[in-house]
């Protein structure tokens, strides 16, 4: 079960790609929350509706369908995630350095949103399956990184796809364990924890 404080004091009128204070965006968020919390088959559109004192009929005056929100929503808070690590990357870092900027990117982005960050790790596999690939996300850096890695010697050879699910697995195991309420430190009080156990699952495997 989610904790209960999980998305306690958010504003309602703090969208994901509306203005802030319009329709639009308390129609987001509302939405975010109820699909954080439920799951987007578990949430009806009068529910979203409901949640910011509009009809359903407003409703779809800004979104056509419940599922045609969700989608809109996941994949603007994956660019949003990406963009975190892209804009303050640099691509001549070494590993430590791009280990860090990719845990970083995940770590605030729980903290500052966490009905962004939840929404996104509970329903990650189900949009980027249905797009039929990865795309540009920080998996994708962090498996560049480790090939990268592997070429200049700093670590083992590997599959590097493997190396970087396994190093990501680190902090993403512990995002789930810190929305279950399993985990209580916030994650960016973690970040150099993360980023040692990375370091240590990609040397020795």
């Amino acid at each position: 079960m989610l904790r209960q404080d999980l998305f306690e004091g958010l504003n309602p009128n703090e969208g994901v790609t509306a203005r802030y204070g319009t329709t639009k965006a308390r129609i987001e968020r509302a939405a975010l929350q109820l699909f954080a919390r439920h799951g987007v088959d578990g949430v009806s559109i009068k529910q979203i509706a409901g949640a910011c004192d509009i009809s359903d009929g407003a409703m779809y005056r800004h979104f056509k369908s419940k599922d045609e929100l969700a989608r809109l929503l996941f994949e603007a808070i994956h660019r949003r995630l990406t963009d975190l690590v892209s804009d303050t990357l640099d691509p001549s870092a070494d590993l430590e350095t791009m280990t860090r900027t990719v845990v970083t990117a995940y770590c605030e982005l729980a903290e500052n949103d966490p009905a962004q960050f939840t929404y996104h790790l509970t329903h990650r596999n189900t949009f980027i399956a249905a797009s039929g690939d990865g795309g540009s996300d920080p998996s994708t850096v962090m498996a560049v990184a480790v090939s990268a890695a592997m070429d200049r010697g700093e670590i083992p050879k590997g599959d590097p796809e493997i190396k970087a699910a396994m190093a990501m697995g680190v902090v993403l195991q512990a995002a789930e364990y810190s929305i279950y309420g399993r985990l209580e430190r916030p994650m960016t009080e973690l970040i150099d924890t993360f980023v040692r156990a990375s370091l240590a699952v990609l040397r020795c495997a």
